[in-house]
């Protein structure tokens, strides 16, 4: 079978990390939160910082094993963990559902800001031509893949700076008094919303069969990326804060580009109208990445059909599961049904990194091979820590959507179910030794 090419280098996986954080949610969710936190909404991002570094820790300790130079991420890091394939991948299950309709909700955005220029134009199609772009380029390779991203990244840090610098001098602080104007209680609810602003920054562990050196690479451009993403965001959203009411940002539609307008001269809203186009690019390229990926890692270890696990002999990419992943988005936007797969899928997002987390807490004692082989090696009485707080937090997440997604998350597990099911049977029929597949990775822990 062939293998997937190591392309990717440290500075295209800092343009992937903060590709995907820095796109739809700071430009679509900041001013809606400020109905409910009013302007504590730059300090409600500061508070993440403990909980999305505590997660960010969590993947770096499985990536700087030996399993870190595996494609598959979350996946492969809790089913090795507990030596169990079903919990990986029901897990990750539902986050590839989350991540379709995050890929096709931020193609749907960025065909709504076009509209900003070409009036006129179908928001479908343009949406559509986007989606279908960027799968061409990831299925080409990595490497053009990489180039891309940093090209737009690098756009999208200069319109950043455009609104930011002068944005700082124009703060007026009598928006910032009283600092906490709906409480504790406000800034603690508009949390679950923002965190979708932080959400899919362990994208990157799906592609360590194509970065260069993953096991050093990947952890620290997880714990750099995500700092560098918690500063942004707490600048532009205090810049937005700080130039109108925060009423007025929450019943804006583009609340960047309102806040613009304040400080930038009239041009100031298409500079902003560019950074958010470029925002949602990057974040589509890089988020066009993980359904591919697990859908490859998935058949590999016979858990859907081996088709999916089909690597092109030229591109050394998987291609088959890219073109079934990018068929699944192009019809989500014409059914529109992609708003309503990325609020359910929060209810992934948020199990995942709970199960992550429970990994974390487990390793030492369910798999000390594991352990005893990272190279970001905590005190077991730190992993307890961090694990706790990303694992209670996410909890408190999950049981405040609930409610609004119970439907959604037992279909989705039901539907996983029945797929994981289904491959195991087709698997063990095939001969295949699912024993031996789960030792083939332990024997890395010995290299």
């Amino acid at each position: 079978m062939h293998s997937l090419k190591r392309d990717l280098g440290k500075f295209s996986a800092y343009a992937t990390i903060v590709g995907i954080l820095i796109g739809a949610g700071v430009f679509r969710v900041t001013g809606e939160a400020g109905a409910i936190a009013g302007s504590a909404v730059p300090f409600a991002y500061l508070l993440f910082a403990p909980i999305i570094l505590s997660t960010a820790l969590a993947y770096s300790v499985f990536i700087s094993t030996p399993l870190g130079m595996r494609p598959g991420g979350a996946y492969i890091h809790i089913s090795r963990t507990f030596n169990n394939y079903y919990i990986g991948f029901i897990a990750v299950w539902m986050k590839l559902m989350a991540f379709v309709g995050a890929i096709t909700f931020m193609a749907t955005s960025f065909g709504e800001y076009l509209t900003f220029f070409i009036p006129d134009i179908n928001i479908k199609m343009s949406a559509s031509v986007v989606l279908i772009f960027f799968f061409c380029i990831n299925i080409i390779g990595i490497r053009y893949y990489g180039l891309l991203q940093t090209g737009m990244l690098i756009i999208l840090i200069i319109s950043i700076f455009i609104l930011v610098v002068p944005g700082i001098f124009a703060i007026n602080f009598s928006y910032y008094d009283p600092l906490f104007p709906k409480g504790l209680k406000g800034v603690l609810s508009a949390m679950p919303m923002l965190f979708f602003s932080y959400a899919g920054f362990e994208s990157l562990a799906q592609v360590a069969g194509e970065t260069k050196n993953p096991t050093r690479t990947l952890p620290e451009v997880f714990i750099k990326g995500v700092l560098a993403a918690v500063f942004i965001f707490f600048m532009m959203s205090f810049v937005a804060f700080g130039v109108l009411p925060a009423d007025t940002l929450a019943a804006s539609k583009s609340a960047m580009a309102d806040a613009a307008t304040v400080y930038l001269p009239s041009w100031g809203s298409s500079i902003v109208a560019i950074g958010a186009m470029s925002a949602f690019l990057t974040s589509i390229n890089a988020t066009i990445l993980v359904p591919s990926r697990l859908l490859f890692v998935f058949s590999e270890d016979r858990l859907m059909p081996p088709i999916l696990a089909k690597i092109h002999p030229k591109w050394k990419t998987p291609y088959i599961s890219l073109i079934i992943s990018a068929i699944i988005c192009v019809l989500l936007i014409w059914y529109q049904s992609s708003q309503f797969l990325m609020n359910a899928g929060l209810i992934g997002i948020f199990g995942i990194y709970t199960l992550q987390g429970i990994a974390l807490i487990a390793l030492p004692h369910k798999n000390r091979r594991l352990y005893d082989s990272a190279k970001v090696k905590l005190p077991i009485w730190v992993i307890y820590i961090i694990g706790s707080i990303s694992v209670i937090t996410m909890v408190v997440f999950i049981l405040g959507i609930i409610k609004e997604t119970i439907f959604f998350t037992f279909g989705g597990l039901t539907a996983g179910t029945l797929l994981y099911l289904i491959g195991r049977y087709q698997g063990k029929k095939d001969g295949f030794d699912y024993d031996a597949r789960m030792e083939k990775d332990y024997h890395l822990l010995e290299e």
